[in-house]
């Protein structure tokens, strides 16, 4: 089974890596173990913690840190591969927006998270003025969104000073059968619900719509115009559904990203896929792939689960296997490990080194992983593999935690190591 391209990893590096190729007329097959962090994920790009324009500090950032993945990709090629996200994202229907400034995305808990993209549907914070009264409101006995905490957190920031943080339950008769088994409830569930009844009227969205207006009314506030919900209204596009829900109230709706799962996420992944499929590509998921075959410093194939005697055999390989989450790094007593083509990490030999003292100190083992030459060309033996190209969290050098910096350098480096594959065919 051959192909030009192959891409290890389902997530935002390896979708960026195998959009650019398939869409340049490359025949490349992804390989998934099954659901990515992106599942995990609140679906918002991020590029570096910045109060201002971010691209402004990336150039002084990448001198200072000459080895980070940014630095290897360059800031014209950075800002090309963000540029490409948001086109693909839009062909299906999920457009990212952002300003010239990092914009503020409320989280589950109530705090604001700096951000560069994020789906028009999200519940965002820019420079736009804060509304008078805002209403955060969840599905009655739902647990993976409290209201009250996100509005205790939310009412301690400036910005919203002078803001109402309201908050509500919305009662729905036909959630009830989740009451029984409350680990069944959950944002996927709802969607579920919601999705079956589609056509015609939406009567579950006309109830919903009427439970909003209620809200609305007892709260007090009658010229409250502006909600929150969580993001359990659809599994797929939900910008239609939210149109929807709009018109009959006559508010502004928008949505959170929940404890996971996260539905935003899990959206972001699903259109890429969709678009990396439309463009002729080929997906594999729960292929987990375990180890390769070479001759001298090139990689001829490599073998999943499925068992080592059926080879993908490639002209160019991406590694977007993750990181510890994901299973592209393991830890053990005496290391950290590729565990696919035994690629030379970056680590510590002391165990006791790795992790601050305390949880939110710097913890060493958030910039392990993978060594890459310049070219993002993996390192084995000390030399690079010529048709190994590496991208996202598995890469070393980089904390995606204290830079804010994680989703931008999948993306990123994804795209750029397409990049380096285009220009040597």
């Amino acid at each position: 089974m051959k192909f030009d391209n192959i891409v290890i990893g389902g997530g935002m590096a390896g979708l960026s890596a195998a959009l650019r190729l398939v869409e340049a007329g490359q025949k490349t097959l992804l390989m998934a173990s099954g659901q990515s962090a992106l599942h995990f994920s609140s679906g918002s790009v991020d590029l570096l913690e910045s109060e201002g324009d971010p691209r402004t500090t990336l150039p002084a950032f990448m001198a200072a840190h000459p080895d980070h993945p940014y630095s290897k990709v360059g800031m014209d090629n950075i800002e090309a591969s963000l540029a490409d996200l948001q086109r693909h994202c839009a062909e299906q229907g999920l457009p990212l927006v952002r300003n010239e400034t990092n914009h503020q995305r409320l989280t589950p808990i109530g705090t604001l998270k700096r951000t560069w993209l994020s789906p028009d549907t999200c519940a965002c914070i820019t420079d736009a003025p804060i509304p008078d009264a805002l209403l955060l409101a969840t599905m009655e006995g739902f647990r993976d969104f409290h209201p009250a905490l996100a509005a205790a957190n939310l009412a301690t920031h400036p910005r919203f000073a002078h803001c109402r943080v309201l908050t509500g339950e919305i009662r729905l008769p036909q959630l009830a059968e989740f009451s029984r088994n409350p680990h069944e409830f959950r944002s996927a569930d709802i969607a579920r619900l919601f999705d079956k009844q589609t056509g015609g009227k939406h009567p579950l969205v006309a109830e919903l719509a009427r439970e909003i207006s209620r809200m609305v009314q007892e709260s007090g506030v009658p010229d409250c115009s502006h909600i929150v919900l969580p993001a359990c209204l659809s599994l797929g596009l939900v910008g239609p559904r939210l149109a929807e829900l709009e018109q009959r109230t006559g508010c502004t709706i928008k949505e959170v990203a929940t404890m996971p799962p996260s539905l935003i996420g899990m959206r972001m992944q699903e259109a890429l896929k969709r678009r990396f499929m439309a463009l002729g590509g080929t997906f594999l998921t729960s292929e987990r792939v375990l180890g390769a075959r070479y001759e001298g410093d090139k990689v001829i194939g490599v073998h999943s689960q499925n068992g080592d005697d059926q080879l993908f055999e490639a002209d160019n390989f991406v590694l977007a296997s993750g990181s510890f989450f994901s299973r592209g790094l393991e830890s053990r007593l005496r290391g950290i490990r590729e565990p696919i083509f035994d690629a030379d990490v970056l680590s510590l030999e002391e165990r006791d080194a790795w992790a601050g003292r305390r949880l939110f100190d710097h913890h060493p083992f958030m910039g392990f992983g993978v060594k890459t030459d310049d070219k993002l060309r993996v390192l084995r033996g000390g030399k690079p593999l010529t048709n190994l190209y590496g991208a996202g969290s598995v890469l070393a050098h980089y904390d995606p935690i204290k830079e804010g910096s994680g989703s931008g350098v999948a993306v990123a480096t994804g795209w750029q190591a397409a990049g380096h594959i285009l220009a040597g065919v």
